[in-house]
């Protein structure tokens, strides 16, 4: 698994849909780029990267979720489409700027880093993975006994860490741990339309109509999660995969 093919891959990919960001898509991707460019810096133990990329990623999170606030604001209240569209102008405006930074600082230190860097031995893959995974599980049981929307949030982050570190050291793994990905997808899926309802059921607190409607979609999603997490659990796919890691 080569350091410069790792680091620049992902660097590409990133750079690829700056020229029309804030286009909807274009931010989704970026925003995913930036999550895979993080599990490499991970690998790499370039750790002290890791805030500078962190920064973009959260800047366009910011403004992938108002995007999607608005498109499900849309035909159903004019006034809160409004306050988010004013929102989202601010939004750009930091992403702007932590572009300006990408290309000023962060992306010259990453450039730089690709030459000072070793490439990950399997020993260290194997134990970032152990690390992550056994923060999976433990959030796991714990949205289990407690499911709040705040450690279901943090499953479904570390359910993204596990999978971007999987899709970018996919030659270096063996088939049983590459497995656990489309599993890690159902759940990241369900797990993120549940974020998105929780964020809507803040957003239409004064608003019963709206509210009612979000309730129920949580009831819904949540029987959905719950019996995700019950297959989970009684698989041992965690354990079966950190086992093959071994």
């Amino acid at each position: 698994m080569a350091k410069t093919r790792l680091l620049l891959d992902q660097v590409t990919a990133l750079e690829r849909y700056e020229a029309v960001v804030p286009e909807k898509d274009a931010v989704h991707e970026m925003r995913v780029a930036a999550r895979r460019l993080r599990a490499v810096l991970r690998l790499l133990q370039l750790r002290k990267l890791d805030p500078k990329v962190k920064a973009l990623q959260d800047a366009l999170g910011e403004v992938r979720d108002l995007q999607l606030q608005i498109d499900w604001l849309q035909g159903r209240d004019a006034a809160l489409g409004r306050s988010r569209r004013a929102r989202l102008r601010k939004a750009e405006e930091a992403l702007r700027r932590e572009l300006r930074t990408w290309h000023s600082r962060t992306l010259p230190a990453i450039l730089e880093a690709i030459a000072g860097s070793s490439s990950p031995t399997s020993r260290t893959l194997s134990k970032v993975l152990h690390k992550r995974l056994n923060r999976l599980q433990e959030r796991m049981q714990r949205a289990r006994t407690r499911p709040t929307p705040a450690s279901l949030h943090r499953l479904r982050i570390s359910a993204k860490q596990v999978r971007y570190l999987l899709e970018v050291a996919h030659d270096s793994l063996p088939a049983k741990v590459m497995r656990l990905q489309s599993d890690l997808k159902t759940l990241q899926t369900v797990l993120g339309e549940l974020h998105d309802v929780d964020v809507r059921i803040g957003l239409v607190s004064a608003k019963p109509g709206l509210l009612r409607e979000q309730e129920e979609a949580r009831k819904r999603l949540s029987k959905i999660a719950e019996a995700q997490l019950a297959r989970w659990h009684k698989q041992h796919l965690v354990q079966r995969v950190d086992g093959a890691l071994r």
